[in-house]
């Protein structure tokens, strides 16, 4: 073999030695893998529902208009619709306010129609509040109603005359109640006075004596009346005696 072939071949392996020691690639040191971000809780929207306030009367101004005490503590002053009552001095005003804030104060209530003019509503047992009060007499419907119900309930009350229906209201509570007319004082009775009459003028004369009675006359028989002149005797005169009336007709010695 040439030399300089030998020469060359040297070279080569040295190159290929040097390149196996020193020519590898280092391989990359992993990276450490970060853990997956842990996702946000969702929390799904609220579904319940707040409870419904409920009412208390806790004020009667007159029997159409209250103040409710609500259980979020608010307060409300409120007309109930479809009753027109009698306020201030006019007839049947405190008859009306008397029933009213007896069956209306403390109880708790329903509202049933809540406007922006008034509200309607019932008591703990189902009744409405404006039903009751035109079916005893202490309202009237309103102007402006247009219920059937609380139309039937003003006439249950109109046709058995009660409450305002009734003397001295007679269905007017947009006046004062009215004066019965003034009795005319009667004139005082003439006293009477009796005249006497005078009594007689008593006289001093005395009265005459009373005649003495008749003295007793005895006739033993009908011979001694005969001699006596007294024959015949009748009864109840002086000397008649059964004894000598022998029959008895009220004569003796005939």
């Amino acid at each position: 073999m040439p030399k300089w072939l030998m020469s060359t071949l040297g070279v080569f392996a040295i190159l290929f030695v040097l390149g196996a020691v020193f020519g590898k690639t280092p391989e990359p040191a992993p990276q450490p893998v970060a853990a997956p971000a842990a996702s946000a809780e969702v929390i799904p929207p609220s579904t319940s529902v707040p409870p419904p306030i409920t009412y208390r009367v806790s004020q009667v101004t007159d029997g159409a208009t209250v103040e409710l005490a609500g259980s979020d503590g608010s307060h409300r002053t409120v007309h109930v619709l479809g009753i027109a009552v009698a306020t201030g001095s006019n007839c049947y005003a405190a008859e009306t306010a008397t029933w009213a804030t007896t069956k209306l104060i403390g109880s708790t209530v329903h509202i049933t129609t809540d406007t922006a003019t008034g509200v309607a509503f019932s008591l703990d047992d189902g009744t409405d509040y404006a039903t009751a009060a035109l079916e005893n007499g202490y309202a009237q419907l309103a102007s402006d109603a247009a219920s059937a119900t609380l139309r039937d309930a003003e006439t249950v009350a109109r046709q058995a005359v009660s409450g305002l229906w009734a003397a001295p209201c007679k269905g007017l509570i947009t006046a004062p109640t009215p004066q019965p007319p003034a009795q005319q004082a009667k004139p005082a009775p003439t006293k009477k006075t009796t005249t006497h009459a005078a009594p007689p003028p008593r006289t001093t004369e005395e009265e005459p004596a009373p005649a003495p009675a008749p003295e007793s006359i005895y006739y033993k028989n009908c011979a001694a009346a005969r001699a006596a002149g007294a024959a015949p005797l009748h009864a109840g005169e002086p000397g008649y005696s059964r004894k000598l009336d022998r029959d008895g007709d009220g004569v003796a010695c005939e």
